[in-house]
């Protein structure tokens, strides 16, 4: 799903596969998306790669991370 030998970062490309999902409502608002280990065997990519991901993310406003709890994908409808 990723290819390490593309000009654009890991971590970018699973941020971008993440996104889609959210896009396209496979990942609703107000749900968390799935753990760091399930996203680091759904990519095969490495725990500090997923956790940049999800910085990503975060950057992008698409999630936020509540401690002890997870991180959700924030409701951009209101």
């Amino acid at each position: 799903m990723v290819d390490p030998l593309s000009a654009v970062p890991v971590y970018v490309q699973v941020a971008d596969a993440v996104a889609a999902r959210i896009a396209n409502g496979d990942l609703e608002p107000d749900r968390p998306i799935p753990s760091e280990e399930h996203l680091r065997q759904d990519f095969e990519v490495s725990r500090g790669t997923v956790r940049h991901a999800v910085a990503l993310l975060r950057e992008r406003g698409l999630v936020v991370t509540v401690p002890g709890r997870g991180t959700y994908v924030l409701d951009r409808s209101q």
